[in-house]
């Protein structure tokens, strides 16, 4: 009888497992980066300035690339501006979520002509970054795709809205979590817009199918093992 109301018990719990299965795309702050939701109205020059922070906001999510689109990084690594990149391409019918990062000071760092932000940030786990679009004219010709809807964008002609000399990002082993070192001058900024994929809600489900049979074979065992004493 005990064996029993253990196995329903386990078979209660079926649904539960599946259920709370972590909530993805969303973006962890890590260091340095205020996070912005809803994101702003707008990131033309001058709109949105700090001197102490990078700022950070989800923009699209669940967006399927109806053709194949090139990145910048695509693998984990150090990139200084400006050495070579590590460019891949995410395949047209890709699910993915985009996240910005963005800074723009108010004042120069004397004595220096540029202020120093440092920030990092990381995603749920199983929310896995597949690329970083990086340089003005590549995150102007993805606004209209993968940018906020209410967000004004800086357009393809603002040149200071790209990279500029020792900028540095750096994309993590586990393809998890990205860091950035950014000099930036007065009247420009500095962004880049980061893609990840989330796996399917079908894996999530049959994760919680498999903890189920795990459970149950699990109990069988403990239980033959305890008719046979």
């Amino acid at each position: 009888m005990r064996a029993i109301k253990s196995h329903m018990r386990i078979l209660s719990l079926a649904p539960l497992l599946i259920a709370v299965s972590p909530a993805y795309a969303s973006m962890i702050v890590i260091s340095g980066v205020t996070e912005l939701s809803p994101p702003p109205a707008s990131l033309l020059p001058g709109a949105l300035v700090s001197d102490t922070t990078l700022y950070g906001f989800a923009e699209q999510q669940g967006v399927v690339l109806g053709s194949s689109l090139n990145v910048g990084i695509s693998l984990p690594g150090t990139w200084i501006c400006c050495s070579p990149l590590s460019p891949g391409t995410i395949p047209s019918g890709t699910t993915v979520n985009s996240y910005l990062l963005y800074d723009s000071p108010e004042t120069d760092e004397s004595p220096y002509n540029f202020r120093q932000f440092l920030g990092q940030i990381g995603f749920s786990p199983g929310e896995k970054i597949v690329g970083i679009v990086i340089g003005y004219l590549n995150l102007a010709d993805t606004d209209a795709l993968l940018g906020s809807p209410g967000t004004a964008y800086p357009p393809a002609s603002y040149k200071l809205g790209g990279l500029e000399n020792n900028d540095e990002v750096i994309l993590s082993a586990n393809m998890q979590s990205v860091y950035v070192n950014f000099y930036t001058e007065v009247g420009g900024d500095d962004m880049i817009r980061i893609l990840t994929e989330t796996p399917e809600p079908a894996d999530f489900a049959l994760l919680g199918s498999g903890l189920m049979v795990l459970g149950l074979y699990k109990l069988r065992l403990r239980s033959r093992r305890t008719a046979g004493r």
